[in-house]
Formats: C-alpha cells, sequence, structure tokens
C-alpha cells in the first residue's frame, strides 16, 4: 500500500504521494507490485489519489469524473458534492467487493487478498470561492480536511503520521501552512517514509497542487523533477540546520562545552494529613436468627 499525504492551505491544496502500484495476482497471494503514479487529475477539475489496488483506482477515477461532469461546482450545495463523490467512490468499491464474493470457493479461485478491495483515497477539488481537500477511509466515509487540522495521510501512514505531526509543531506554530511550506513538508513527509520502510513504499514522489488564483480561476500544477529536485535541496538544508542547532548546544549533562543549565529548584515534600479512621465493632448477637441477617 503507498502512501498519499494532503495539505490544506488558505488557497491552495497539496497532494503527495509516492509508489507502488498495486497488481493483481492469483490464489490469493499478495498482489504484485510495481513503481507508478498513484495522483491523477479527474475530469480536469479534480486531483485524487488511491492507495489500494490500481485497478480499482482506475475504475473510482472514471466513476468520480462521470458524477462531477453532471454538477454545476459554482450553484451545487455542498452536502450534494459530499454525496456525489461519496456515492462516486463506493460504487466501484461495492460491485468488487460483490464480484469476489460470488467467486469465492469456486474452482480456480483461491481466497480473495483484502487488497483488491481495501483503498482509501484522498480528493481535493474547487467549490464556490473555495478549495476542498477530501478523505475517505475504506468504507468510503467523507471527512473534509478543515483549517484546524490542515493535513491528513492514508495508506502506509505508520511512519508518516507521528512525522507529520512534528512538522507540524515545527513549521507552523503562527498559523497555517502557506503554500511552499505546505509543499516542503508533504515531500518531507513522503521521501522519509520511504526511506523509513524501503519494503512497503517506494520512488517516485509525486507532488500536485491545486491553487486558486486572485481572478478566481483553478490551476493544478504536478511539480517536475527539476522543481522536486529543488524541494530536496530545501528539505537537506533544513536537516542541516538541525544537526547544526543540536551539535551547538549544550547535552543536559553541562559537558558539551556550553554553560550548565541554572538548576531547576525542587519543592520540599509535604507530608499530607490522614484523616482519624475509626472502626466501631458491636459485639456479636447470638440471640439473632440466621434468616434475620
Amino acid at each position: 500500500m503507498s502512501l498519499i499525504v494532503g495539505i490544506r492551505c488558505t488557497d491552495s491544496i497539496v497532494l503527495a504521494a509516492s509508489g507502488p502500484v498495486a497488481l493483481a495476482s492469483e490464489d490469493g497471494l499478495a498482489p504484485a507490485r510495481q513503481r507508478a503514479r498513484k495522483l491523477r487529475v479527474v475530469g480536469g477539475i479534480a486531483v485524487m489519489g488511491v492507495s489500494g489496488h490500481d485497478g480499482l483506482a482506475q475504475e473510482m477515477a472514471l466513476s468520480l469524473e462521470r458524477s462531477l461532469a453532471e454538477l454545476d461546482h459554482q450553484k451545487v450545495a455542498e452536502d450534494v458534492l459530499r454525496s456525489s463523490i461519496r456515492d462516486a467512490l463506493a460504487a466501484p468499491v461495492q460491485r468488487t467487493v460483490a464480484i469476489h464474493k460470488t467467486l469465492q470457493g469456486l474452482p480456480g479461485f483461491g481466497i480473495t487478498s483484502n487488497d483488491y478491495v481495501l483503498s482509501q483515497s484522498m480528493v481535493a477539488i474547487p467549490f464556490q470561492d473555495s478549495v476542498r481537500l477530501y478523505a475517505l477511509d475504506p468504507e468510503c466515509s467523507l471527512t473534509e480536511i478543515t483549517d484546524e487540522h490542515t493535513y491528513a495521510a492514508i495508506g502506509n501512514t505508520t511512519v508518516a503520521n507521528p512525522f507529520l505531526a512534528f512538522l507540524r509543531e515545527v513549521m507552523w506554530q503562527n498559523g497555517g501552512p502557506n503554500q511552499a511550506s505546505a509543499e516542503l513538508a508533504a515531500y518531507w513527509t513522503v521521501r522519509h517514509a520511504v526511506e523509513s520502510t524501503p519494503a512497503g513504499l517506494a520512488q517516485p514522489i509525486q507532488l500536485a497542487v491545486m491553487v486558486r488564483r486572485q481572478d478566481e480561476s483553478i490551476e493544478i500544477i504536478e511539480r517536475g523533477d527539476r522543481e522536486l529536485a529543488a524541494i530536496g535541496q530545501m528539505m537537506e538544508t533544513r536537516l542541516e540546520a538541525i544537526r547544526r542547532s543540536f551539535a551547538t548546544q549544550p547535552h543536559a549533562s553541562g559537558s558539551g562545552g556550553g554553560p550548565k543549565p541554572p538548576p531547576v529548584p525542587t519543592a520540599k515534600p509535604t507530608r499530607k494529613r490522614v484523616p482519624e479512621v475509626r472502626l466501631r465493632l458491636e459485639p456479636p448477637d447470638h440471640g439473632r436468627e440466621p434468616d434475620r441477617w
């Protein structure tokens, strides 16, 4: 399963994805994997990323394109847009699940691997005077990535989620991300995850940006090799700055060559007052019958 990261900015959405693509296999074995592109432009107006089987992802893209062609994005209500996206992406999943249930147990068909039907997806799409980012879980429940949280990751997120949380604390303490910092964070997260989990994730890294311009036009940009190399160089520069900051800071023991930190005053321990507890035991009543206890 691949990794897809989405970050919401004020007037733009940044998406980054790793490979590989999962291809079909037989007898219930794990799907074969190939390097491929996971982000797709759908209908000329949306960007979709699917972490899961690529054949299912292609069907989901076609279903979403057909659904978006029937909507007026300047007049449609938000609940209608959300329902349309959810229904469009759920339909291929439901068909695939039904087919595999029918085939199970037949001669020549092994136990169906969950990799065929388990998928997560992310959709960036313009809506009225803004751009929206939605994440969908394997049940196709739709969640909008809002200004409060700003980012999401789907797929193989074991490394990505804590790393994104770290970058948020370092890079976005004074507000939400701008486009440049979001591109750096998305690329950095995917690259870090690829290098940390080489058995599950692979190159190439894709980076796509959906921007709403001042004239209200929508532009979708996919960064090329030269732009990705520049972002990678910026990442290395930030890494080197972090290494230097740790190298010049004194250690906790004061052995780093700098001044020792001032001692932390410790409060004197106080003994809690324990209230007096008295137990009164009544003498046994030998004349009491057992059934009257």
